[in-house]
C-alpha cells in the first residue's frame, strides 16, 4: 500500500510539473502567443482606444523666404526682401493665428526708394473644425514708395475652404475664399489723409503641379472703400521648385493698385523677384 501511495504521488506531481511546462510564460513577448487569449488586444475592441481617436497635437508650421530683384547699365537697381510666414494651429481648440510680416528695402542708383514694411495678427476661429470659419485681424505698414507714414487695418469676417480642407482634404489644389469688413486709417506724407471702410474678398489658391516639387500658388485681395470711389487690390504670385526637404527655389510676382494717392507716385506697383524660401514642413 505504501509502494502504491509513493506511485500515486509521483504521478500527481509529474502532471503538475507538465501542466506548468505548458503554460505561457507572461514575460515572453518574442511572438503573439506569448500573451494568454485572454489578455491580447484586439484592435477593435473598444476598451482600447485607437490612435485615431487620440487627442491630436498643436501644430506650428512657418516660412522665410528671402528674395531680390538686381540690375545694372543705364539703370542700377537693387531690391532685396524677406517676408517670415507662423501658422498655429490646435486641434483641440477653436482658436488659431496666423503671421506673415514683410519687410522689403530697395535703391535706384545708390538712391534709396522703395522702405516697405508690412505686419499683421490673424485670428481663426473654428478653422480645425470646420471648412466655414471666422476671421478677426489686424495690420500696420508703412511705405516710403507710395508716400505713406503709417496704415492700420482691423476688421472682422468669414472664410470658407472651397478645396483642400474637411470635406476634401485629398487633393493637389487648394482653394480658399473670404470675406470681411474692415475699417483703415491711412497717414499720408501730405495732408490728403483717409479714414474708410471697406469690404475685402479674398481669393486664394495653392496647385501642385509636380508631386512634392513643383508648386504654384496665388493670393489676390479686391478691396473697395463702401463710402467713395476709393479702390484698392493687390495680388501675389509665386512659384516653388523644391531643391530640397526644406529649401525652395521661388519666382515671385506682386501687383498693387490704389487708385488715390498722393501727388507723384503712381497708381500700379509691380515687382517680380527670385529668391529661397526655407519651410518648416516637408
Amino acid at each position: 500500500m505504501k509502494n502504491i501511495f509513493c506511485l500515486l504521488i509521483s504521478v500527481f506531481l509529474l502532471s503538475q510539473n507538465l501542466a506548468f511546462a505548458q503554460t505561457p510564460d507572461s514575460t515572453n513577448t518574442s511572438s503573439p502567443q506569448a500573451l494568454p487569449d485572454s489578455v491580447q488586444i484586439d484592435p477593435d475592441d473598444q476598451n482600447f482606444p485607437s490612435t485615431d481617436s487620440l487627442p491630436q497635437l498643436p501644430r506650428l508650421f512657418y516660412n522665410l523666404g528671402l528674395d531680390g530683384n538686381f540690375s545694372s547699365g543705364n539703370l542700377n537697381r537693387k531690391l532685396f526682401g524677406t517676408r517670415f510666414t507662423v501658422n498655429y494651429e490646435n486641434p483641440a481648440s477653436i482658436v488659431g493665428f496666423f503671421t506673415s510680416p514683410k519687410f522689403q528695402i530697395g535703391s535706384t542708383n545708390d538712391q534709396l526708394q522703395e522702405r516697405e514694411l508690412f505686419a499683421d495678427l490673424n485670428s481663426t476661429l473654428f478653422y480645425t473644425q470646420s471648412d466655414l470659419y471666422g476671421l478677426v485681424f489686424g495690420s500696420y505698414e508703412q511705405s516710403n514708395l507710395r508716400k505713406i507714414n503709417y496704415r492700420w487695418m482691423t476688421g472682422i469676417g468669414l472664410g470658407f475652404r472651397i478645396l483642400g480642407g474637411k470635406k476634401y482634404p485629398d487633393t493637389r489644389i487648394s482653394m480658399n475664399i473670404s470675406n470681411a469688413f474692415l475699417h483703415e486709417v491711412t497717414d499720408f506724407y501730405t495732408s490728403q489723409d483717409k479714414n474708410v471702410w471697406r469690404n475685402s474678398t479674398r481669393f486664394r489658391v495653392k496647385a501642385e503641379i509636380v508631386k512634392e516639387k513643383l508648386f504654384v500658388q496665388n493670393t489676390t485681395f479686391f478691396q473697395p472703400s463702401l463710402g467713395e470711389a476709393y479702390l484698392r487690390w493687390n495680388s501675389f504670385s509665386q512659384i516653388s521648385y523644391k531643391l530640397g526637404k526644406h529649401v525652395a527655389f521661388t519666382l515671385t510676382f506682386e501687383n498693387t493698385y490704389e487708385s488715390i494717392n498722393v501727388e507723384g507716385v503712381s497708381n500700379a506697383q509691380t515687382n517680380l523677384t527670385f529668391g529661397l524660401n526655407y519651410s518648416s514642413s516637408n
